[in-house]
């Protein structure tokens, strides 16, 4: 009986494991694959009319199927969106793309070369590219319409375009 139960202890460790990491939101799974997980604050309203309002292609990737909610992905993971994040920390540099004002944060996992959040809007939204290559300006220009659906609060200097 104890052998039939290992399977399943197996597979518990494995989900704690990942609910454990999640917190941090790094993707639990194996190889190039990616896990998305539920951002901390998806559970607000806006996040459920931004998730509504995203496109279905973005970075030339098309937009895959997801229960996870405030999270989107396109191309096997290669650019992931995750509403009801916390506003970036002060001070890091600003863009203007799309009508939204965005900071480019430090890579949060091995998987992600870029990586880019809202400023000035609650909840946030953060972008992560898998690929350097990908046009984050072009990625960042079609989020704007969705993006522009949570209210904005006071906008950052825009250092770029």
């Amino acid at each position: 009986m104890t052998n039939d139960l290992r399977g399943p202890l197996r597979l518990a460790a494995a989900l704690t494991a990942c609910a454990a990491v999640a917190a941090g939101l790094a993707g639990c799974g194996s190889g190039d694959g990616y896990t998305l997980v539920r951002p901390p604050f998806s559970d607000n309203p806006a996040c459920d009319t931004f998730t509504g309002a995203i496109p279905d292609r973005l970075g030339g990737y098309v937009l895959e199927k997801t229960d996870v909610a405030g999270a989107g992905a396109w191309g096997d993971g290669d650019v992931i969106v995750y509403c009801g994040m916390p506003e970036p920390e002060a001070g890091a540099e600003c863009i203007d793309e799309g009508g939204v004002d965005w900071v480019a944060q430090a890579p949060a996992d091995d998987r992600t070369a870029k990586m880019f959040a809202t400023h000035g809007r609650t909840p946030g939204v953060q972008v992560r590219l898998h690929h350097e290559t990908t046009d984050a300006a072009s990625v960042l220009s079609a989020l704007g319409p969705a993006v522009q659906k949570i209210e904005a609060g006071e906008p950052c200097a825009a250092t770029g375009s």
